[in-house]
């Protein structure tokens, strides 16, 4: 493979992560989850929420890109001619 199509390839799925991040991030409901979260489990810091809540949307984001990446992997080994 060449440089220009690793890079190329780089990108697209950066751009994947970056939509799926950006999707998490606008449309999970943060001020309900907050209120949910300090029901349950007592008193939090506005800063440790901050922390949990953008490391939660970080992994989530990770997890559904990788798994994304590896389908259109796998379906493009399969139908290579």
């Amino acid at each position: 493979m060449t440089p220009a199509k690793q890079a190329g390839l780089w990108l697209m799925q950066f751009l994947s992560f970056l939509l799926i991040f950006s999707g998490f991030y606008l449309l999970l409901p943060e001020v309900y989850l907050f209120k949910r979260f300090s029901e349950r489990f007592g008193f939090i810091t506005e800063q440790a929420w901050n922390d949990l809540f953008m490391l939660s949307v970080l992994t989530a984001s990770v997890i559904i890109n990788t798994l994304l990446i590896f389908t259109f992997a796998k379906m493009r080994e399969r139908y290579r001619i």
